[in-house]
């Protein structure tokens, strides 16, 4: 950013960091390559970039509380996100507005050089993902259920459809911005929701709250099927198993979960890449058949929901990895309870 140059039309903002530490100066005003490089993307990439905002910050919760206009969403980012490093994320304003925030560590110019490289890789990358929701976002691609939708529906079928997007921005992510990426390991994330499952359903013995079982067993399921939806997109822009480009032929090995990944890859045939405008008819479908099959997988690992009853399968609590569970979130009194308890909880009706 020169003086003489053209005005972007995406505006940038640098909040919760030092300047000097990204290298950015207000007069002369200049920011450093790797962010022009973002600014420069970004603009030419959204279909309206004057009601885009781009945002380097170093507090990104702060930043989502800032930007966002819905109550809370600072908190459901940090609960997608851990209290790891989140490197960007696209808040959806009104009328086709968007901010997309990138963390500043991305930017830090006191770095060694390796790690400096790294970081020019992922901002990159992640500025690309994140330009795709802004498009989706724009060409009204964007789905969700409406306000008459059930408590499950709101659930599996926004859960499914917020799903669908991030695989449709991901492959639209080119092979070119890839380049060290680590992989999604579909059976690594199955591991990984076995343990949260187990780990729910033991501290569920504990506290009784069945809207908590709910949630902490849906979040599981959908962070899980959302991890696996990135393997897909990444196979299918860099295939390795023998150019398949298609990861259905995993087995994932968890308690008939298999019919329900390979109804999945039936689905993803359905879906176009972020720039291309789908139907609307046609995303409604996608989403409410998707969260047919989540549901279908939830049955798989042992959790039915029909309605508003939800139950545990007995079966569950008498499995290996069940009893193997860490029950280190309770408290000493809810441990107690657990213990001399009857038989398990398995759950109830959500209006009792």
């Amino acid at each position: 950013m020169t003086h003489g140059a053209q005005q972007p039309l995406v505006e940038l903002f640098v909040e919760g960091v030092d300047l000097p530490l990204v290298d950015v100066t207000l007069d002369p005003p200049s920011v450093p390559k790797s962010l022009a490089w973002c600014w420069s993307h970004l603009e030419r990439s959204v279909p309206d970039p004057a009601r885009v905002q781009l945002v380097v910050t170093g507090y990104m919760a702060g930043s989502v509380r800032r930007w966002s206009p819905e109550e809370g969403a600072a908190g459901t980012h940090t609960v997608e996100h851990g209290a790891g490093l989140s490197a960007g994320k696209t808040i959806r304003l009104p009328e086709g507005g968007a901010v997309v925030l990138l963390h500043a560590y991305y930017f830090r110019n006191d770095l060694d050089p390796d790690s400096t490289e790294a970081n020019r890789l992922i901002a990159r990358r992640v500025l690309v993902h994140e330009a795709q929701h802004v498009v989706m976002h724009q060409n009204r691609q964007v789905h969700q259920p409406g306000p008459g939708a059930s408590f499950r529906d709101l659930n599996l079928v926004g859960g499914a459809a917020a799903i669908i997007e991030e695989y449709r921005a991901e492959i639209s992510v080119g092979a070119e911005f890839r380049r060290g990426e680590p992989r999604w390991e579909a059976n690594t994330i199955m591991a990984d929701l076995q343990a949260n499952l187990d780990a729910a359903v033991a501290t569920y013995q504990g506290h009784r709250s069945l809207n908590r079982l709910v949630f902490e067993v849906t979040s599981s399921v959908l962070i899980g099927w959302r991890g696996l939806a990135y393997a897909a997109a990444r196979e299918s822009v860099l295939p390795e198993n023998g150019g398949a480009g298609d990861v259905s032929a995993i087995s994932l090995g968890t308690r008939g979960f298999d019919e329900s990944w390979r109804a999945f890859a039936e689905v993803r045939r359905r879906v176009e890449p972020a720039g291309v405008v789908m139907p609307r008819h046609e995303l409604e479908a996608v989403a409410a058949d998707f969260a047919e099959i989540i549901r279908g997988s939830m049955v798989d690992l042992g959790f039915r929901w029909d309605d508003d009853a939800f139950a545990v399968a007995p079966w569950f609590v008498e499995s290996a990895t069940y009893g193997a569970a860490s029950t280190g979130s309770l408290t000493r009194m809810q441990r107690l309870r657990a213990r001399w308890a009857r038989r398990p909880a398995l759950g109830g009706s959500l209006r009792g």
